[in-house]
């Protein structure tokens, strides 16, 4: 990741790799992580991408500069997100959590504005529970198909909140983010790998990226119990020149939908599968929230409505299952996974 100091809020007319983390805490370990990340890549193309750090700091210490380090510093960040409450954009506020939340913020707004230059080539995070909710926002921002991964404390929890409806990696760190080890070592350098291989990838086929299908595209909910209509009804589109993306049923899958339809991926849905209705008013685990059907409604695409697998609400595990559906038929779908029938 060697580069000029301070070279990373500057153009540099390469693609970028963006290493992020708090540089207080996690100096030792964001280092390695770029260096693990630049050793990978410069065994796919050599000196294609350059490696910036980005400074998420939100404590009192202050990194100015990295000799040999690409750096985009706590104060480029935040001239990013100018006049937040009508404050110096370079003062945070005294209160940790309002920092965190400025400092998130920011940090969406820079990295919104190198993908629109054209200047982002990927990002990888480091953090424990802290630094990945700071992280997180303004990755999973980036479009489909942007290479986003962080090395995280949480990534084995509950990971909806971090990932939402995009494509972010969560890489499980195994250890606290807290040195070097002989256990981080292993992991780190995993995670540059992974993150290096998808930046290669991405910057072979650049000249695709970004492009909406030449097809027309066609949304498909879709459910254990629905697939046999939806397999005839996507293999009968593609027969007619359309794509088709299929979302399994799942709360976030229609979420995810409908994101591509207000972001103009989908220009139409066959929503087949509306069991996360009947979850979200029974108090299911697969439910989908008020918003539902909003994308669809808002963008006005071509919609057919059913009503597959309404007649069942989804639990979890055995215990899961609360007693008074006890005298209810429950499908066991596997050891994490029951249907309760409703109808």
């Amino acid at each position: 990741g060697r580069g000029e100091s301070g070279a990373g809020s500057k153009p540099t007319g390469r693609k970028q790799v963006f290493c992020i983390g708090t540089l207080d805490t996690k100096l030792d370990e964001v280092l390695f992580l770029s260096d693990r990340v630049r050793s990978s890549l410069d065994s796919f193309s050599p000196s294609r991408v350059q490696i910036t750090l980005i400074d998420v700091s939100v404590g009192t210490k202050e990194t100015e500069s990295l000799e040999g380090y690409a750096l985009v510093t706590r104060k480029d960040l935040l001239s990013c997100c100018p006049g937040v409450d009508g404050k110096s954009p370079y003062q945070l506020p005294e209160d940790r959590g309002e920092a965190v939340a400025v400092m998130s913020k920011a940090l969406v707004c820079f990295l919104r504005a190198a993908h629109g230059d054209g200047a982002l080539a990927g990002a990888v995070g480091i953090g424990g529970s802290g630094g990945t909710a700071l992280i997180a926002p303004a990755l999973r921002s980036l479009p489909v198909g942007v290479p986003k991964l962080i090395v995280s404390t949480v990534a084995s929890g509950h990971t909806e909140p971090y990932i939402g409806t995009s494509d972010l990696i969560l890489f499980p760190s195994v250890v606290d983010v807290c040195g070097i080890n002989s256990v981080s070592r292993v992991v780190l350098s995993n995670a540059g790998a992974a993150i290096a291989g998808m930046v290669a990838g991405s910057v072979s086929r650049s000249d695709e990226t970004g492009k909406v299908a030449e097809k027309p595209t066609v949304g498909v909910t879709m459910f254990g119990v629905t697939t046999p209509c939806v397999k005839a009804v996507t293999d009968k589109l593609m027969r007619e020149g359309f794509e088709t993306l299929v979302f399994h049923a799942t709360g976030i899958g229609g979420r995810a939908m409908e994101d591509l339809v207000r972001g103009g991926f989908i220009q139409g849905v066959l929503d087949i599968t509306t069991t996360e209705v009947a979850d979200y008013i029974v108090g299911g685990v697969m439910a989908c929230d008020s918003s539902r059907f909003d994308a669809i409604i808002e963008k006005k695409v071509p919609l057919v409505l059913s009503v597959g697998a309404l007649d069942m609400v989804n639990f979890g595990a055995k215990h899961t299952v609360p007693s008074k559906f006890d005298h209810r038929k429950i499908h066991v779908h596997n050891e994490q996974v029951r249907g309760v029938l409703i109808n």
